[in-house]
């Protein structure tokens, strides 16, 4: 295996220390489902060669753990990893031993880091993999295209939030994904009034990219869009309202909760009001994407049936 593109990531740590540090974040990770995970590393390595250096044609073999070991302590800016060990004491520990010691926030780095290694081909089965052991294991974290998010027993990220993301990344809406993904995280880091404004960000910039405006109010963007032919498939006089009344909800909730408009008294947010953002948006960006990309399929596009042959009979 050839080494590909690496991807610098910004680790799940990093992303969330402030949350972490204020303890608005916990983590959790029994040891079973630390066994459970590095047996999963150890299956998925890899071994692959590279050119350390592009002037030199000297190559380099080495595996997936390997380099994890080796770029996690630069990413934590220590000179050796370490990790608690069975008498609880903090000592000097290989990969292995940081999967089953290391601060929970750290193993989810781990695995973050190690998914960033994978070849395209093997990453789909390894997230598909880690996600089953996760769900088995009752823990409350799911790995999507790389990040972990947190999953609470109500909350229907499965249903709702990650087939969004793949949708969005599949058909090119890479403005609205970081968006929504920034929701998802906020969501996760206990910034509420970050996932409301974030999930109104995300459906605004799929609006913009389906009308092909660079800009525009979200009143603005959906009026024009109910007189587009969008809603050409609803009775004309339901059109105004249904952009009003539905499409409104999230930019509703924005403007109110987290964003101009709240008056006076600033708004705390709780966080069913976050969640419930977050899985507007996902409803929003998939109906909205998908009513687009059906609009796209024109009679003039789709195949149209062969011409019949001239001695062909003719049905009359």
């Amino acid at each position: 295996m050839n080494r590909g593109v690496h991807v610098v990531i910004r680790l799940f740590s990093k992303r969330h220390e402030r949350a972490i540090f204020e303890k608005k974040l916990r983590v959790s990770l029994p040891r079973r489902l630390r066994q459970r995970i590095w047996a999963l590393l150890q299956k998925s390595n890899h071994s692959y060669a590279y050119q350390p250096d592009p002037h030199d044609r000297w190559i380099e073999n080495s595996d997936i753990i390997t380099e994890v070991g080796a770029e996690l302590p630069r990413r934590y800016g220590v000179e050796k990893l370490e990790a608690f060990n069975d008498n609880d004491e903090r000592v000097g520990v290989d990969l292995r031993g940081f999967v089953r010691g290391a601060y929970p926030s750290q193993v989810l780095d781990t695995v973050e880091l190690f998914y960033s290694y994978l070849d395209g081909d093997f990453r789909l089965g390894f997230q598909a993999e880690l996600n089953d052991i996760l769900e088995e294991e009752g823990a409350e974290w799911r790995l999507t295209d790389g990040q972990f998010f947190k999953v609470d027993p109500a909350f229907l990220s499965l249903q709702v939030v990650a087939p969004t993301y793949e949708l969005l990344k599949a058909e090119g809406f890479e403005g609205a994904l970081d968006e929504f993904n920034e929701a998802r995280n906020d969501l996760t880091a206990g910034d509420f009034k970050g996932a409301v404004h974030n999930s109104a960000k995300a459906f605004e910039s799929v609006l913009k990219a389906i009308l092909g405006r660079p800009s525009g109010t979200a009143s603005a963007l959906i009026r024009d869009l109910t007189q587009s032919d969008f809603c050409a498939d609803l009775p004309a006089e339901l059109r105004q309202s249904f952009g009003e009344q539905v499409l409104m909800c999230l930019p509703f909730l924005r403007n109110r909760l987290a964003g101009h408009g709240q008056g006076e008294v600033v708004v705390e947010v709780p966080r069913p009001y976050a969640e419930l953002a977050v899985h507007l948006a996902g409803s929003l960006l998939q109906f909205s994407v998908k009513r687009a990309l059906d609009l796209k399929a024109t009679p003039t596009q789709r195949k149209a049936p062969p011409a019949p042959k001239a001695e062909d009979e003719i049905p009359f």
